[in-house]
């Protein structure tokens, strides 16, 4: 991976895995990189990922969501396997830096003099709770924006184009994207030209769980790692592919990374 600017510290050299170096930092060291220095001016995005099991299979053949990745400022291991397996590689980890984890404790540190949040949310329900907490934190409305695009929005020209002049609008330093892998970190990754100076995050679900209109697992269940389990048992019918199909490509995955030794998804 490139060199990062000081502002967003990876921690020490790691061993590559996946084509990535994991970042070592804790998730209170990563909160507060993010939320005590602001992007530096002319930097563009800095884009977070935090990478689980979906993504290592999506990772395989989406070259769009590679370049993603490949251009990240930072690279947390999310997913329980792939924490596991880079633990195994030798890579050094505080633990396990989940979006949905992290995101509570970025918000409990944004300030309404200093930062100016910018979310995209998944539904309506969703943008009226993520409203009524930034006002409850005393934030006004020309400092935060919260939004819902249409359905497809990141094919659809005329959509992407609304939302971004909604970003440009409000020269935000933490944008956050709730609507979704891998669309957000690509969708992201494209248009960062015109995202400006900011921390990039795609936290997909954590918006919801942040404000209560989708329940996360118990604290039990995600210590043993079968958080998986429990998102599959509320939505069946969505994830049953992802979880019981897709998912078996991971250990191709893994025996690649193997054969080549962490290089960037040689085939």
């Amino acid at each position: 991976m490139k060199a990062l600017p000081a502002v967003l510290d990876v921690g020490s050299r790691q061993p590559s895995v996946f084509g990535v170096e994991f970042s070592d930092r804790s998730l209170e060291q990563i909160a507060a990189s993010v939320t005590e220095s602001l992007p530096p001016m002319d930097g563009g995005l800095r884009l977070i990922a935090t990478m689980n099991l979906d993504h290592v299979v999506t990772l395989r053949r989406d070259e769009s969501f590679r370049t993603a990745y490949r251009r990240a400022s930072l690279v947390t291991a999310d997913g329980f396997p792939v924490y596991l397996y880079a633990r195994w590689r030798g890579a050094k980890l505080a633990g396990r830096v989940c979006g949905s984890d992290l995101f509570p404790i970025i918000m409990g540190k944004l300030q309404p003099s200093r930062h100016r949040p910018f979310l995209v949310a998944s539904s309506e329900r969703s943008q009226r709770l993520l409203q009524r907490h930034f006002d409850k934190a005393g934030f006004r409305p020309d400092q935060y924006a919260v939004v819902v695009p249409p359905f497809g929005f990141e094919q659809d020209v005329a959509a992407s184009e609304s939302l971004l002049q909604h970003i440009e609008a409000l020269r935000p330093t933490h944008i956050f994207m709730g609507v979704g892998a891998p669309k957000s970190e690509i969708w992201m990754d494209r248009n960062r030209d015109r995202l400006g100076d900011a921390y990039g995050f795609a936290f997909g679900a954590s918006l919801d769980f942040f404000v209560g209109t989708a329940k996360r697992a118990p604290k039990v269940v995600q210590s043993a790692g079968f958080e998986w389990l429990w998102r599959f048992a509320s939505e069946p019918r969505r994830l049953f592919r992802r979880y019981f199909i897709d998912s078996w490509a991971f250990f191709a995955v893994v025996a690649n990374d193997l054969r080549h030794n962490g290089k960037p998804f040689a085939r």
